[in-house]
């Protein structure tokens, strides 16, 4: 198994244990976000989250809806063939470098389901 195959098969795990699906298939939610990257952090603030398994080529992403996050200082669209990606008990913990910008550079992000929407 490849890591982005594991990668996508922790997001899905992820989905599952936290009943994130809706009755017509869609992975909409709230949650908790908090991220940390080489100079900056981001301490639980609430936003939607989307998860889509749906894309060509793809193990899952998972992007932020709402909020206000600069991307120049805020990773916020994650693919499990590009990132890491871990099902803890009560969050999904996604880390990666981003080798294009060093003002976020290596980082984690924390996602915690707060319910559907």
């Amino acid at each position: 198994m490849t890591e982005a195959q594991k990668n996508g098969l922790e997001l899905s795990q992820f989905v599952n244990t936290h009943k994130l699906r809706n009755k017509n298939g869609i992975i909409l939610f709230n949650a908790l976000i908090s991220i940390f990257t080489t100079k900056n952090k981001l301490l639980n603030q609430q936003l939607e989250v989307m998860i889509s398994f749906d894309n060509y080529n793809s193990y899952g992403d998972l992007k932020f809806l709402t909020g206000e996050l600069d991307p120049y200082l805020f990773p916020t669209d994650f693919e499990a063939k590009w990132q890491k990606f871990e099902n803890e008990p009560d969050h999904l913990l996604i880390t990666g470098n981003h080798t294009q910008n060093k003002d976020i550079g290596k980082y984690s992000v924390k996602v915690t389901p707060l319910g559907l929407i």
